[in-house]
């Protein structure tokens, strides 16, 4: 029979067991929120790649009429101030295109910091899942414990004549 002090000692063991699960299933609650964030930050920068792409799409055809309005005003000095101002407007526009590029590969920098994170993540969550499993283990070691226990008090009992 266990004597009150190892029935402590084993309540406490399972209390402070008890207590990691709930710190690990907090954990899991914590990361899981963390790959939502990180889903939702790499569903925004497909988004604005998409944006991106657009207008990188737009400018090219706007520098493709730019370039057809140039050869059609080439003889003419009205035609010629007309040209003059389309440039501006096309450097202007490449401004614009180097600012948009310049946001692209800001957006591309952030998808690969977000992919790093996601993969820090993922590794920290399957040392949750390996930790996850050596506690149902020991969980389990526990049980079988305490069951091989009460089989060896009932035993001792059967052996002890006269005492209850």
């Amino acid at each position: 029979m266990l004597s009150n002090d190892e029935i402590q000692q084993l309540k406490s063991e399972n209390r402070l067991l008890q207590i990691q699960l709930n710190d690990i299933n907090e954990m899991i609650n914590i990361r899981e929120e963390e790959l939502d964030i990180l889903r939702k930050k790499a569903a925004y920068t497909i988004s604005l790649q998409s944006t991106l792409d657009g207008n990188l799409e737009e400018i090219t055809q706007m520098q493709l009429f730019i370039g057809e309005q140039q050869r059609k005003v080439a003889g003419s000095v009205r035609r010629e101030a007309a040209m003059e101002n389309e440039i501006v407007q096309s450097l202007e526009m490449e401004k614009e295109f180097y600012t948009i590029r310049d946001k692209y590969q800001s957006a591309r920098a952030a998808i690969t910091d977000l992919d790093n994170e996601l993969a820090e993540t993922s590794s920290m969550y399957r040392q949750l899942a390996a930790s996850n499993a050596r506690v149902a283990e020991l969980e389990s070691s526990l049980e079988i414990a305490l069951m091989e226990n009460e089989r060896l008090k009932a035993k001792i009992e059967k052996l002890t004549p006269g005492q209850e």
